[in-house]
Parts: C-alpha cells; structure tokens; sequence
C-alpha cells in the first residue's frame, strides 16, 4: 500500500480563495490490481474554470462540496501496472486527476503517450484545453480576416496569448490587455502585437480602445467579461463579432452569470455574440495540437510557463492564477 497526497477543498471560498479554503491530505493507494496501473503525477494545471464548482452555483460544472478532492488535467508516468496496455514508463495525460500526487487507473479518460512531443507541462497547457480552446476561438468562432482588428482580454494568459498570436498569423491587426507593465512589454516585444495596454493603470479602457480603434473593433476574444466586456460592446463596429469563453472577473462573485448592463449595445449595432468552450472542438485534438506543435517547434508560436513547485504549491498557485500573477499557462511541477 502506497500513500499519496491530494487537495481537498476545505471551505467553499466567499469572494476571493484564500489558503484556508484548501487542504491537503495523505491517502492510501492501493498497489494495483489485475487492469490496473499507478500513475505518479509530473505536473498539473490550474485554470480559471476550477473556480465554478467551487461557487456553489450549478451549471455546466457540478457544485463541488467541502471535503471534496479538486480535479483538473495532468500529466504522470505509469509507476507500477498489471494491465497489459500501460506498461510501467508510459505517460498518461487526465483530464480530472491533477490535484494529486498519484493516483490508480483501468486507463478510462486517460491518454496514454509512448513519447512526448516536448516537455511534459505542455500537454496541460498548449497540447491541452489551452491549445483546444484558442483553437477554436480563433479557427473554428472568429476566423479573423488581414485587415480586421482583433480585441482579446486577458492577453498575456494562457488562451489569451496564443489567440493573439494565431490571430497575427491570420493577418489581423490584435489589440489586448494585460494586468501588469511586465506582461505589455511582453505581449508587444515577443509576441508581436499591435497595441497592448495595463488595465489596472489605463483608466477608462473605452477611451483607450477608441485611441487604438478609432473606427471600432471588427472583433473580440473575451474570457474575462464584466467591465472589460462592457468596454468592448460600446467600441466594437456595427455587424462585430465576439467570442465568449469565459468571465474570470465575475468569478469570485455570488453571480458569474451576470450579463453586460448594456447588453442592448448587441441590438443595437447587430453585434453577434457567440458563446464556445472547448469541448465541440476535442474531436479534432490530434490536428490541433499538431498544428500548434508545428508552430511552435517552428518559432512562428511563442509559448511560455510559470511553473511552481510541489503539490503543496498548489493552491497559492491557483489563488494567484486567479489574481493575474502568471504570465502565460501557470503550472505545477509535482
């Protein structure tokens, strides 16, 4: 019998998540049995979504109740197996059983790997729901034309910043927002975007956006809603289009389901909204992550991490995920 350690959601977080709405625990994992194998974890994701079921508000996402373990992807290496198809040394990507050191598996949900393409944190990230999810904003939504300007909020996060850039490869001009003077000079000096503006120092960021888009924004990436989304509808074109995948800012409230206060601005100006997430676009993973790969393998595509250490790491990691302080995918090496 071997131990493990996992997160527990200890207490359901009001407004922001602290440390004490979390708690890691030491439990035992059986040595496997006939069809099973042991999974020890090399790395886990964070991501804004694992927010929702710690709400309290059903949705997409069923309501996770304290003393809970939290999910999301990671990738490890079979450690021990008696199942003849995950022999010990193969990788094995999950979708649900990060938050953990290691864990038993009959190898349903998993993805087994002889080899990696790269480095093993990629595939919680580009070669992940990240890469799935900017691929289909911008390839399968948006399909941004040479000439149109893009808006994307959140810019120098995980989706945020390979959308600018499949964006660019596109030919669109791509205007974003970031949180810090650090992440601007990045988006502009590494990845190449037109204009980039601090949000928490700019002001009024219709004034800005009008300064960049004086004839108003063809289209627009948002997974961060709220003000930003507001923002946006009155600067967009009449006949804009936008895609939604996400509310981070209403995400710690007791509502992440709140619309814009001036949802008419969609009447008004004919404003397509179109709401996607990941999962439509999972069929094609194999073209998307060898499309992304190739970019990046190639230097068209910038791709960057940061990266914490240890399961006990976790929460401060995803806590500060939520704040903005990653630059790029946050990651946890376990």
């Amino acid at each position: 019998m071997t131990t493990s350690r996992e997160v527990r959601l200890a207490h359901r977080p009001v407004g922001a998540p602290t440390l004490a709405d979390f708690s890691i625990v030491s439990v035992e994992t059986p040595t496997p049995s006939a069809g099973q194998f042991l999974v020890r974890n090399q790395y886990m994701s964070v991501d804004p979504y694992m927010r929702l079921p710690m709400s309290g508000q059903d949705g997409v996402h069923a309501v996770m109740d304290a003393g809970q373990a939290l999910t999301g992807a990671s990738i490890g290496i079979v450690e021990q197996s008696a199942h003849p198809d995950w022999p010990v040394g193969c990788w094995a990507v999950s979708g649900s059983h990060g938050w953990r050191d290691s864990y038993l598996s009959d190898g349903k949900g998993l993805t087994r790997l002889e080899t990696l393409a790269g480095p093993a944190s990629l595939y919680v990230g580009l070669l992940g729901l990240i890469g799935v999810t900017a691929f289909g904003g911008v390839e399968g939504v948006l399909k941004p034309q040479p000439g149109q300007t893009l808006f994307v909020s959140g810019a120098a996060g995980a989706v945020g910043s390979v959308v600018c850039q499949l964006a660019k490869i596109r030919g669109a001009r791509v205007i974003g927002t970031a949180g810090s003077d650090e992440k601007v000079a990045w988006l502009k000096d590494e990845l190449g975007i037109d204009e980039a503006v601090n949000y928490r120092t700019a002001g009024d960021l219709r004034s800005v956006l009008k300064t960049f888009a004086p004839e108003g924004l063809d289209l627009m990436f948002d997974n961060v809603g709220g003000d930003t989304l507001e923002a946006t509808l009155d600067t967009m074109k009449f006949g804009g289009h936008a895609a939604l995948c996400g509310a981070i800012a209403l995400y710690n409230s007791d509502n992440y389901r709140a619309g814009p206060a001036n949802f008419f601005t969609v009447i008004e100006k004919c404003i397509r909204l179109e709401g996607f997430n990941a999962g439509p676009y999972y069929p094609r993973a194999g073209e998307i992550f060898s499309f992304l790969g190739g970019l990046l393998e190639s230097g068209k595509l910038v791709w960057r991490e940061t990266v914490r250490e240890g399961i006990d790491a976790a929460p401060q990691a995803f806590i500060d995920m939520m704040a903005g302080a990653n630059i790029g995918k946050m990651v946890v090496r376990l």
